[in-house]
């Protein structure tokens, strides 16, 4: 009986020094290899993980979050110090992803997918302003291709609503412009 207490309290200290970290006693960050993950300091909730996709010792994707639930995800590709890429989630799905078209750290611009998981449209702002004006619709032409580009609408007098349209058919011609009516 004295050799099983001693056992046990060392099985016990060894499973204690191998488990997660409690976020309380560790000023909520908890550090494992090249994931650090930060909680809330009044809910205990995870909020944040940065993680170094590529072992190279420098962080490069942020994951915000609300427990388990993601809200976004902000990925620096090139590792300047500027956000290149943000996904966006709702109700724990992909909703949007976001660019910076000149690299420079700003979104301006989403791309989004349909029910099926094809290129729907991207939204751009083109003049950065913060307000979209231009839009670009994609099809599938037959199950199983790729998304082709069918319309690209235009707001070049920033009236808050589409003034141009360009169509393009199926396999991708240009067809027509079309001037559309501001309402």
């Amino acid at each position: 009986m004295r050799v099983a207490l001693p056992l046990v309290c060392l099985c016990a200290l060894a499973a204690a020094c191998d488990s997660t970290p409690d976020p309380r006693t560790t000023n909520f960050q908890v550090k494992r290899g090249n994931v650090t993950a930060q909680y809330d300091d009044k809910s205990g909730r995870l909020k944040r993980l940065e993680v170094d996709t590529n072992k190279n010792g420098v962080v490069d994707t942020w994951t915000f979050m609300d427990g388990t639930r993601i809200d976004r995800i902000e990925i620096d590709k090139d590792e300047n110090g500027k956000i290149d890429r943000w996904e966006h989630y709702q109700d724990g799905k992909l909703a949007s992803v976001g660019t910076s078209t000149r690299g420079d750290g700003i979104e301006d611009e989403r791309a989004y997918q349909s029910a099926s998981g094809h290129l729907e449209r991207i939204e751009t702002d083109t003049d950065r302003d913060g307000k979209i004006d231009k839009w670009a619709t994609y099809e599938l032409p037959h199950p199983g291709a790729a998304p082709v580009l069918r319309a690209v609408a235009m707001d070049p007098d920033a009236s808050g609503r589409p003034t141009r349209r360009l169509i393009y058919a199926a396999d991708g011609r240009f067809e027509r412009v079309e001037t559309l009516n501001p309402k």
